[in-house]
């Protein structure tokens, strides 16, 4: 009796960063062109989040918002794992490990420490990305982008929360959770037609070098 053939697992890419470095546009674009499901991030669904990004709303709300988006991430990594099962792969615009960048910078130390017993539990056996593109910008490009996407809850976000998730962000060249690809976005338009995209795309992607266009992609192209 011939033995079954073992699925290949599929491939998790993810496109990370702070607000406004153009990650959602990128993974959308990564996705298309690789042939993966791209899996945003559900920030909407956050109960608290317009609370967090109200007045004094860092200091007030930061743990339960963060408990919120933990519980909500946990529900799609577990939707992720059982797509990467059959094969499928997928493109997002954010990672769980994100969530304890976040949280370092919106909680005290005492409810972090809860926080991140927490986040070990619920994620301890789930898949992490295999691959990272880790987007950045400078500190005057970020805001700008802010500004002109106009969405009324982040119009309350003070610079030094931008700046302090910038720094949490940078700590991954030293100790990346997975092999990862830096990219500065602060000259990269971020347009918001789809073909545009594409060509922002294709200029990022041609700036690289060769290996590393074949180790996102499997080609160079």
């Amino acid at each position: 009796m011939s033995r079954p053939v073992a699925m290949e697992r599929g491939t998790w890419i993810a496109c990370v960063g702070p607000i406004g470095v153009g990650k959602s546009t990128l993974a959308e674009v990564v996705a298309r062109r690789t042939g993966a499901l791209f899996v945003p991030e559900r920030f909407g669904d956050n109960a608290f989040l317009e609370r967090f990004y109200g007045p004094d709303g860092i200091k007030r709300w930061g743990f339960q918002t963060e408990v919120s988006f933990l519980t909500q991430r946990v529900d799609q990594v577990r939707e992720i794992e059982a797509l990467l099962s059959v094969g499928r792969s997928v493109v997002t615009d954010f990672t769980p490990q994100q969530n304890l960048i976040f949280a370092r910078i919106t909680v005290d130390p005492l409810e972090f420490c809860l926080y991140e017993q927490l986040y070990d539990r619920l994620f301890g056996a789930l898949p992490r990305p295999d691959r990272l593109i880790c987007l950045d910008a400078d500190l005057r490009t970020i805001l700008r982008r802010i500004r002109s996407r106009a969405r009324s809850m982040e119009s309350g976000i003070p610079p030094a929360y931008i700046r302090k998730l910038r720094a949490g962000y940078l700590t991954w060249h030293e100790t990346p959770p997975a092999p990862t690809l830096w990219i500065d976005t602060s000259k990269m338009p971020i347009p918001s037609d789809l073909v545009a995209r594409a060509a922002a795309l294709d200029a990022v992607m041609h700036s690289l070098e060769p290996e590393t266009r074949r180790a996102l992609f499997g080609r160079e192209g």
